[in-house]
């Protein structure tokens, strides 16, 4: 979405590597949706619609709504600033990502081409002497502590398919200048469907939190409207 030059992350290579992470976030800016791990959900229910995205079949992800037209971001104004209180980690830790190898394994790498823009001489160094530093290793487990919570979330939410639980949705809107708009694709838990779980499968859920999950994803349903509104104004 945002990477178009990912290296794996090197001590040699990347001898001089900054700790920076962008604070324009022009790059995020036709980004409609992004994806969200579950540690997210009980901050991100206050600002943002929660959604599901399929992704294959009988696969989903979890996502925030930032707009209602395809590469249209809402939330980043024409100076690069979001506007919002929470910023989803997955714009936040820009230009650094994981990327999949084999084994079910992962390798930290960064977007090169954003290296220079980013980078602030304050910030920590990434290696010295050839060796991951302190802030470097806390970063990286980080990073990959977010990729084990995605994969969490994605067994969470295909497990919500397997329930029968899940059901698509769409969001409309009219705007000042006559427009009309709309956003489909998007999958959201059955309420209905929810309260006719069997008890012992509810007690599970609530044991082991996916049911705090569900209701912040629920919760966050009504900011649906609040972006229908926020291109509105922007429309104006």
């Amino acid at each position: 979405m945002f990477y178009k030059d990912v290296a794996p992350v090197d001590a040699k290579k990347h001898a001089d590597l900054k700790l920076s992470l962008a604070e324009n976030f022009s790059f995020a800016k036709t980004a409609h949706a992004v994806p969200v791990v579950g540690g997210e959900f009980s901050n991100a229910m206050r600002e943002y619609a929660i959604v599901f995205a399929q992704t294959g079949e009988n696969v989903f992800a979890a996502t925030v709504m930032l707009g209602m037209k395809p590469e249209q971001n809402l939330f980043v104004g024409a100076d690069g600033k979001w506007s919002a209180q929470y910023i989803p980690f997955f714009v936040r830790r820009f230009p650094f990502v994981t990327v999949e190898v084999e084994n079910n394994d992962a390798v930290l790498c960064v977007e090169q081409g954003a290296l220079a823009e980013v980078r602030r001489e304050g910030d920590a160094n990434a290696f010295e002497n050839g060796q991951a530093t302190q802030p470097m290793q806390e970063f990286a487990q980080l990073m990959f502590q977010s990729r084990d919570d995605a994969n969490r979330t994605t067994a969470f939410i295909n497990e919500l398919s397997k329930q029968g639980l899940l059901r698509q949705v769409s969001a409309s809107a009219d705007l000042p200048n006559g427009e009309k708009v709309s956003m489909d694709g998007m999958w959201v838990v059955d309420e209905e469907k929810l309260r006719a779980l069997p008890a012992d499968v509810t007690a599970a859920w609530v044991k082991d939190g996916r049911m705090a999950l569900i209701y912040a994803h629920l919760f966050s349903l009504v900011n649906l409207q609040g972006l229908v509104e926020k291109l509105q104004q922007q429309t104006v």
